[in-house]
């Protein structure tokens, strides 16, 4: 990739196919692209480094790109020596020969035959096959490779062919649909036909020949993704194994040892969604329309991946049986800015296959804690709602058995799922947030339903029409918040309660850590978190009161 560093480098916007002068009729070699790196993001999208060596003795020569570029992204770069004229991009229709998987792609082959034709009314023709008569397809396009229509795969198009047949009463016109079994009486049938198809190629020439010199390409384009995920071992006392590995979906460009990096970070790419013209799925209006939309017609391939949670295991499992993998410490990664790169050498997946890479196993330190997380009564609007009011009976409250993992690994951990097991059992699963290196990470395992939790807000005191602003009325109201914990397990536990309120908070017993949450420029209660850690011994009951002011809109 030397050359991409040293290279001039051509940027290029083609819109359908013009550009520069016209390529000559003669045929011209293809040159085939090899791709030499691909940074995987996990939204589907991936960035495809390319090289093409160029044939020798010709000054024009071909290549097929595949996959679709995203706007603004599609870039070739080459050697000072290389002297590129011009770069056209055009779609092309092209005949290949395939095997006949139906009666319709049968009856193709084989005009000028003796056929014997039965439809699904028991009717039988005998007569010559003069052809078989199609209305022009209309597949949607192919999200990931570049082109508007794919004729390759019959299989999703209705059943709307013609077979038109010379019998002694004259020509007879049969749909398609309706045949259910064709005889050849004459001869075997020929089994393979010339099916047409269109694929868009990139056409370039050169001032002079520059055999064996490089071209590289690059692009960002949809089409693969990979999807991370954890599974933690807290087997061990004090001490947990983390082991991550990578599922990559591969949809837009077989990797024949690729070198792959896979990137945990949230990068800026303002056009993903724009398809370049280069990608040749819309006409000029089209692609106006989705600049000003950010979004391609054919451009947004969504979804969700979602991780399937294994079910339960019945018994533990002995060593040589064991479920936790043991990949070995993480490769050394690679910062670039605010992102950070997971490395993969040389792997092998073809277009369509989904490849399992492990990535790394390590023990961490971990400790057991408890969470118990109450939410702000007050809504944007500065409305106090108390969810309780609307139930016949207390909301019970959901205080979380965790685990905090201390990451002291080489690298970060991206957001994805985690799976917790113990003695070879699942205990739980959840998702593992973004930690970087020598922070801690919180995963929920099970609800705590031997810790009890209560807690109830009461108004205090309310002070109307206490202050104006933006043209509303407000009270200030006086809250006073009791919460009670009680421990009935066997064992001491550590408890953090969280709460977030808006108003001013007056009175802390004990007291919590505050921290100052951002809100709205134009709120009118500033936005806060109090954090209580708490230890409980065994059958302990601990009370938490806390006083704040909030203006409420009237």
């Amino acid at each position: 990739m030397e050359c991409l560093k040293k290279s001039l480098v051509f940027g290029f916007l083609v819109v359908f196919g013009f550009v520069g002068g016209a390529l000559s009729d003669e045929p011209v070699p293809q040159a085939k692209m090899e791709l030499r790196r691909v940074t995987l993001f996990k939204n589907g999208l991936g960035f495809f480094v390319a090289e093409v060596t160029i044939p020798g003795k010709t000054k024009s020569f071909y290549v097929i790109p595949e996959a679709a570029a995203s706007h603004g992204t599609f870039w070739v770069s080459y050697p000072p020596k290389v002297e590129v004229e011009n770069v056209v991009f055009k779609e092309v229709e092209y005949e290949k020969l395939v095997e006949a998987t139906g009666i319709v792609d049968l009856l193709r082959p084989n005009t000028e035959k003796q056929v014997k034709v039965y439809l699904g009314n028991k009717s039988v023709i005998e007569g010559k096959l003069l052809r078989v008569i199609s209305r022009p397809l209309d597949k949607p396009p192919n999200l990931y490779a570049p082109g508007s229509i794919d004729y390759g795969d019959r299989s999703h198009y209705p059943a709307s062919d013609m077979v038109l047949l010379q019998t002694d009463q004259g020509q007879v016109a049969v749909g398609a649909d309706t045949i259910v079994r064709v005889d050849f009486p004459d001869a075997a049938p020929e089994t393979k036909y010339e099916q047409k198809t269109k694929q868009v190629r990139m056409d370039v020439a050169l001032k002079k020949a520059a055999s064996g010199k490089l071209l590289t390409v690059s692009c960002l384009a949809k089409g693969a993704t990979w999807a991370p995920s954890y599974m933690i071992d807290i087997t061990e006392p004090n001490r947990a194994t983390i082991a991550a590995k990578a599922e990559i979906i591969n949809e837009v460009w077989d990797l024949d040892g690729v070198e792959v990096q896979l990137v945990t970070g949230y990068p800026n790419l303002q056009f993903a969604d724009v398809l370049s013209p280069t990608a040749m799925k819309g006409n000029l209006a089209q692609f106006l329309q989705s600049l000003m939309r950010g979004q391609s017609p054919h451009g947004a391939v969504g979804g969700v991946l979602s991780n399937v949670m294994m079910q339960r295991a019945e018994v533990s499992l002995s060593a040589e049986r064991r479920i936790m993998p043991m990949y070995g410490a993480a490769e050394v990664g690679k910062t670039a800015e605010d992102l950070f790169l997971y490395p993969l050498k040389k792997v092998h997946l073809d277009k369509g296959e989904v490849g399992y890479f492990p990535l790394f196993s390590e023990p961490v330190p971990f400790k057991h804690i408890y969470r118990w997380e109450i939410p702000d009564y007050v809504n944007a609007e500065s409305g106090y709602y108390d969810q309780r009011s609307q139930m016949q009976t207390e909301p019970q409250q959901e205080v979380w058995h965790c685990i905090r993992l201390e990451n002291v690994t080489k690298l970060p951990w991206t957001t994805a799922p985690a799976e917790i097991i113990k003695e070879g059992v699942i205990l739980g699963q959840d998702i593992l947030d973004y930690t970087p290196l020598g922070d801690k990470g919180t995963v929920k395992i099970t609800r705590a339903m031997s810790v009890k939790a209560e807690q109830v807000e009461l108004e205090t005191d309310r002070k109307r029409d206490a202050a104006q602003w933006y043209g509303y009325h407000y009270d200030l109201v006086t809250v006073q918040g009791k919460l009670s914990v009680t421990n009935f397990q066997d064992k001491p536990i550590t408890l953090e309660v969280t709460k977030t309120l808006s108003g001013e908070v007056k009175l802390m017993q004990p007291e919590a850590k505050v921290e100052k949450l951002a809100k709205a420029l134009r709120a009118v209660n500033s936005n806060v978190r109090l954090t209580w850690t708490v230890k409980l011994a065994a059958g302990e009951n601990r009370e938490i009161v806390y006083n704040y002011e909030v203006y409420v809109r009237r």
